[in-house]
């Protein structure tokens, strides 16, 4: 049983039959390329990112395979994050009989996804997209047979393999599920492909948390505030992406004020380059609260995972204005001993591997480091 928290602790929260947690892509991708070509009725198959690498090819075989012995296989990537996707792509993954759908797609690129949109004119498409450019599909959700699903902050990339990438790895983590809320998961993804709009927030008792419209968006956001301000142990984070609101900023502040032991382990190197100076715009008053801060200089950190007491959430979110406000996002809630142990060792090694942040080491950053900072931070809206 979960220790009480917040709203989660007025819920009888379902848990996970099994819970695998990975933290290398290499041991993820062989389990899911394992599962695809094992797969017997069903595939459903979701994707920010999904790049036509080697590691892509690979999962584009098994897809196709699969569809060949008469699985049926969805796969929904996101217009912008697979903007490398082109027509003669499309074309061949759909008259191998796997469905595939371009959540918003780019406007201008319309033309080139064709088969793969089936709504009104050109020109209701291409006004229906401009108004949504801002929001993009960023969930990562693989679900073989409705029985097992995997989850987490992995796209489709070499760049999470150790054998292809050597020293540009980037740290991850990611989950294998299985329970009768896999179940629930396959639901949720059928939400997004038909595209239907459920203007509810029930199944709270589910072990995951998404954002498919706006009144679960806005119950996820106040339920991970009440969450950090109802702590009483422990606040560890790990992030991509780290520019929170005011409202996040002023809880972590409160839970370390209370006494909990706040931790953040932030990624000094990013692909997005202008985002750790985002983040050192907080350090001066996080710092001051109280709240530790660890800059990680040897890989890039893309994980998103929080250690909130006796619960652990890990994702796609990350603690900025994007996945708070545009982006459709899915944290899958672990309670089990293993699976919070397991994040724990990986936390205090990340930590070890580390440089904390100091007001001193502050002090020695470059004047044009902070102002360069603060612009950006100003635009962080659409970041």
């Amino acid at each position: 049983m979960i220790e009480k928290s917040s709203d989660i602790k007025n819920t009888l929260l379902h848990q996970w039959s099994s819970e695998v947690i990975y933290f290398t892509g290499d041991s993820y991708f062989n389990d899911v390329i394992n599962s695809l070509n094992n797969a017997k009725h069903s595939i459903e198959f979701e994707c920010y990112i999904f790049y036509q690498d080697d590691l892509g090819k690979k999962i584009i075989a098994s897809l196709i395979k699969a569809a060949q012995r008469g699985v049926s296989v969805k796969l929904i990537i996101d217009g912008y994050g697979s903007l490398s996707w082109n027509t003669q792509q499309l074309s061949e993954l759909i008259d191998m009989d796997i469905k595939v759908k371009i959540f918003h797609p780019l406007p201008w690129r319309l033309s080139l996804y064709k088969r793969a949109i089936k709504t009104k004119s050109f020109i209701h498409k291409f006004l229906y997209l401009s108004s949504r450019i801002n929001k993009r599909n960023h969930r990562k959700l693989y679900i073989v047979d409705k029985e097992t699903a995997w989850s987490g902050s992995m796209n489709i990339s070499a760049s999470h393999l150790n054998k292809e990438s050597n020293e540009n790895i980037w740290l991850d983590c990611g989950v294998k599920l299985t329970g009768e809320s896999v179940l629930e998961l396959s639901d949720n993804f059928d939400e997004i492909w038909k595209r239907k709009i459920r203007y509810t927030n029930e199944n709270q008792h589910l072990p995951f948390r998404t954002n498919n419209n706006i009144i679960r968006r806005q119950h996820k956001n106040n339920e991970l505030i009440n969450l950090i301000q109802s702590c009483k142990k422990r606040i560890w984070i790990t992030n991509a992406y780290f520019a929170p609101s005011r409202r996040i900023v002023n809880a972590l502040k409160l839970a370390c004020k209370n006494g909990t032991d706040v931790k953040l382990i932030i990624s000094r190197h990013s692909d997005v380059v202008f985002f750790p100076l985002i983040s050192t715009t907080y350090y001066t008053e996080l710092l001051q609260a109280g709240i530790k801060i660890y800059e990680h200089n040897t890989y890039i950190i893309h994980a998103k995972t929080i250690l909130l007491d006796n619960i652990a959430f890990v994702g796609s979110s990350n603690l900025n204005h994007r996945s708070f406000l545009h982006d459709l996002e899915l944290d899958i809630i672990l309670t089990k001993t293993s699976s919070l142990k397991k994040l724990k060792n990986n936390f205090l090694q990340l930590i070890d591997h580390s440089d904390k942040i100091t007001p001193s080491k502050l002090i020695n950053l470059t004047w044009y480091y902070r102002i360069l900072g603060k612009i950006i931070w100003r635009i962080r809206y659409w970041l």
